[in-house]
């Protein structure tokens, strides 16, 4: 898939790589604070617009 911004992947390593092999081993997943409020965000604006569609 190409990216819409030209972005260039980078390697993982040191202590990052650590907590990915980590996540990916135990079936988990890593995630920042910014990262995890916009999620909670955008499911927020889904489920409103759900609600909304089921109430017209």
């Amino acid at each position: 898939m190409k990216s819409p911004f030209h972005t260039v992947s980078k390697p993982v390593s040191g202590s990052e790589a650590d907590k990915l092999a980590q996540a990916i081993q135990s079936g988990g997943h890593l995630a920042n604070e910014v990262a995890l409020k916009l999620m909670k965000k955008i499911a927020d604006r889904r489920h409103q617009k759900t609600e909304n569609a089921s109430k017209e």
